[in-house]
C-alpha cells in the first residue's frame, strides 16, 4: 500500500508537468483493451442488476439536457451544458468535494443511454462533449475529479449497463461509436490506476468496472485475465468477512459490495475458483445486507453510511429477503441483532475498521439503533459530509455516539478526514454466555485506558432492557439522539416519554438519571442534517464503579427485580473479566 501511494503522489506532481508523455503511457494501456463490440456481451439479468444502483428519474433526465443537476439533495443550474463546470466546488463542502465528485461520475448517461430516445442521445453528445474538453490531464486537481479511479469505475459501470440494456439498434452510430471509445479510454485510465494503495471498497469498484468490461468486450487477453484475478481474488479474501460483511462494516458501502461480487461471478474469463468464491460471497453479502437494514427499509448508519447512496435491499434483492430468518449476529463484522414483535435493535461490538485503511469508521464503539413499531427512536448520528473539519470529528468521536463512554476519553485518535492514529475495537459477548438469561439478548465490551465498558440489551417482559456498566470511577455518560418528529411530552430525571403518530414510548432511566434534554441533529442524508432531541443519561455511582440501566416500554409496567439484576449482573461480570 506504501508503494502504490507514493506512486500516486508522484503520479499527481509529475503528470502535470508531462501530460503528453503520461497520455502515450494511457494510449498503451488502450491498446491492451479490445474494443467493445456493436452488441455488448453482458446478459440483460447482469446489466438490470447494476441499472437499480444508477437509474435516474425522467425529471433527472430532462434536467440533464439542461445543465442542471440534484445530487447529494443539492441542485446546481449551470443553464446549459456546455456551461458545466466540472470542477465545480459546492460552497458548504471544505477539502472533500464529493458534490463534485458525483457530477464527474456521470451516473445520469446510464439511464440516457438505456432509454434510446432520439433526444437523449442528443443529452448524451453534448456531455460527453463538454466532459471531455474538461478532461484534461494538466491540472494539478484532475486527479481528484474527472480522472478519479474510483469516479472513473462508477462512469463505466453506469455507462457499460446502459449500453447493454439499449436495444440493438436504437442507438445511432455516432452515439455508439462515441461511447464506445470513451468507455474503452476510461476502462484503459482504471487499469493503469487500480487504487491498491486504498484497498477497501475503491480497489473493489475498479476491480468490478474492469470485469465488467471484459464481460462486454467478450474477450481479455490471457496475461490480463490472470492479473484480474489474482487481483479479484485477493480483494474478496481481504475485504469480505466469512459472515459476508465488507470489512469496512458499512451498510452503504455493503450495497456496492453485493453489485461487485455479483460482477465477479459472472466474469467468466476469472478462474471457476474466483467465480465460485465469488457467487458464494454474493449471497452472504446479501443476507449481511438485509441483516443491516432497519425496519423502514433503509440501512444502519453506524460508520460512514447514508440512505440514498444505494438502493434498499429490498429492490435489489427482492421483498422476501426482509422476511427470511436471519442470525442474531454478525460475528465476524461485530454486530449483533435483536428482534421483537414491537422492537429492532442493532448494536456495534466490532472494530473501528479494517487496521491498513479504517478511514470509513466512526468510534460507535456499543452504539445501538432502535425501532419501535417500525420507527426509529434512537439513532447514530449518520454522517453529514467528508469534508475535513470539526464536524467531521465530532461525528466520528464516541461522543457523538449513543455508546457507554468515560467523558473526555475517546478511545480511537483520528488525524483528519480519513486518518486513524490510535485504534480500538470492541467484542462481542458470544452468545453463549448471554443464554443463562432467560430472554433475548444482546451485548458487547470494550476496554478502554480508564477501564471496561460493557453494554447488554435484552428483551424482558415490561420492554427493552439496556444495561451499561464501567468498572471504574472516571465519571461516564451515554448520549442518547431522538428524531425530532418524536414529540417530546415529559423529560424529567428519571422518565422521558415520547410520541409519534399513534406509537407511545416511555425511556426509563432504572439507575442513572438523565440531565436536562438539549437540541441536536442527526444526518440519515448526506449534507441533510435534521433535528434531534439530546438526552444524556448520567450513570449511578457506586465506589469505583458506574452503572446505567434504562427500560424502554409503555411505561405503565414494572419490570420484575429478578429480570433486571440478572441482566445487570452479568453485564458487571463481563465488565470485570473483560476479555
Amino acid at each position: 500500500m506504501l508503494r502504490h501511494q507514493v506512486r500516486r503522489q508522484l503520479r499527481n506532481r509529475l503528470v502535470p508537468l508531462a501530460p503528453k508523455i503520461y497520455a502515450g503511457y494511457l494510449a498503451r494501456k488502450n491498446r491492451l483493451l479490445p474494443a467493445l463490440p456493436d452488441s455488448l456481451a453482458i446478459s440483460v439479468s447482469l446489466a438490470g442488476f447494476i441499472a437499480a444502483y444508477y437509474e435516474a428519474s425522467s425529471q433527472a433526465l430532462a434536467d440533464a439536457s439542461c445543465g442542471r443537476f440534484t445530487l447529494l439533495g443539492e441542485t446546481v443550474d449551470f443553464g446549459a451544458i456546455e456551461n458545466i463546470d466540472w470542477y465545480f466546488r459546492l460552497p458548504q463542502e471544505n477539502d472533500h468535494h464529493l458534490w463534485r465528485m458525483k457530477l464527474s461520475q456521470c451516473e445520469v448517461l446510464h439511464s440516457l443511454i438505456a432509454s434510446g430516445h432520439p433526444a437523449h442521445q442528443l443529452t448524451v453528445l453534448a456531455l460527453l462533449d463538454s466532459f471531455e474538453h474538461a478532461a484534461t490531464i494538466d491540472r494539478p486537481d484532475a486527479f481528484k475529479n474527472i480522472w478519479s479511479p474510483y469516479g472513473a469505475s462508477h462512469r463505466l459501470l453506469a455507462m457499460l449497463s446502459g449500453l447493454a440494456l439499449a436495444k440493438l439498434g436504437a442507438l445511432s452510430a455516432e452515439v455508439g461509436a462515441r461511447l464506445r471509445a470513451f468507455i474503452r479510454r476510461d476502462a484503459a485510465f482504471v487499469l493503469a490506476n487500480v487504487e491498491h494503495d486504498l484497498c477497501n471498497n475503491h480497489t473493489e469498484r475498479n476491480l468490478a468496472a474492469l470485469c465488467l468490461y471484459g464481460i462486454a468486450s467478450d474477450g481479455l487477453p490471457s496475461r490480463l485475465c490472470a492479473k484480474l484475478d489474482r487481483a479479484v481474488s485477493a480483494i474478496i479474501r481481504a475485504t469480505v468477512l466469512p459472515d459476508g460483511m465488507q470489512v469496512e462494516r458499512s451498510a452503504m458501502y455493503q450495497g456496492l459490495t453485493v453489485m461487485s461480487l455479483r460482477i465477479f461471478a459472472d466474469a467468466y474469463f476469472l478462474r471457476p475458483s474466483t467465480r465460485k468464491m465469488a457467487a458464494e460471497k454474493a449471497i452472504a453479502a446479501g443476507r449481511a445486507w438485509a441483516f443491516m437494514t432497519h425496519d423502514d427499509g433503509e440501512i444502519a448508519l453506524f460508520n460512514d453510511s447514508w440512505t440514498e447512496e444505494v438502493p434498499p435491499v429490498s429492490h435489489i434483492m427482492g421483498t422476501s429477503v426482509m422476511t427470511e430468518p436471519l442470525p442474531g449476529i454478525l460475528a465476524d463484522a461485530g454486530y449483533a441483532r435483536l428482534r421483537t414483535d414491537r422492537f429492532s435493535l442493532w448494536m456495534d461490538a466490532g472494530e473501528i475498521g479494517p487496521p491498513w485503511n479504517p478511514g470509513h469508521g466512526h468510534a460507535d464503539f456499543l452504539s445501538v439503533e432502535l425501532d419501535v413499531d417500525g420507527k426509529r427512536l434512537i439513532v447514530d448520528p449518520g454522517t453529514a459530509q467528508y469534508s475535513t473539519g470539526q464536524e467531521r470529528s465530532f461525528e466520528r468521536s464516541a461522543a457523538s455516539h449513543n455508546g457507554p463512554r468515560f467523558i473526555d476519553s475517546e478511545p480511537v485518535e483520528y488525524l483528519g478526514c480519513f486518518k486513524v492514529g490510535r485504534m480500538n475495537s470492541a467484542r462481542l459477548i458470544p452468545p453463549a454466555e448471554l443464554a443463562v438469561l432467560d430472554f433475548p439478548a444482546v451485548g458487547g465490551f470494550i476496554p478502554m485506558r480508564e477501564g471496561t465498558v460493557c453494554r447488554i440489551a435484552a428483551h424482558i417482559p415490561s420492554g427493552l432492557l439496556i444495561a451499561d456498566h464501567w468498572t471504574d470511577a472516571t465519571p461516564g455518560a451515554v448520549r442518547l439522539l431522538i428524531p425530532a418528529e418524536w414529540n417530546l411530552l415529559d423529560a424529567g430525571p428519571t422518565a422521558i416519554r415520547l410520541v409519534l403518530d399513534d406509537t407511545q414510548i416511555t425511556i426509563r432511566a432504572l439507575r442513572g438519571g438523565f440531565a436536562a434534554a438539549s437540541a441536536g441533529q442527526w444526518c440519515r442524508r448526506y449534507m441533510r442534517p435534521e433535528g434531534a432531541h439530546v438526552l444524556t443519561l448520567e450513570p449511578e455511582r457506586t465506589g469505583d464503579v458506574q452503572n446505567a440501566l434504562l427500560l424502554v416500554g409503555d411505561g405503565t409496567t414494572r419490570p420484575r427485580s429478578q429480570d433486571v439484576e440478572k441482566v445487570a449482573g452479568l453485564c458487571a461480570r463481563r465488565a470485570v473479566l473483560g476479555r
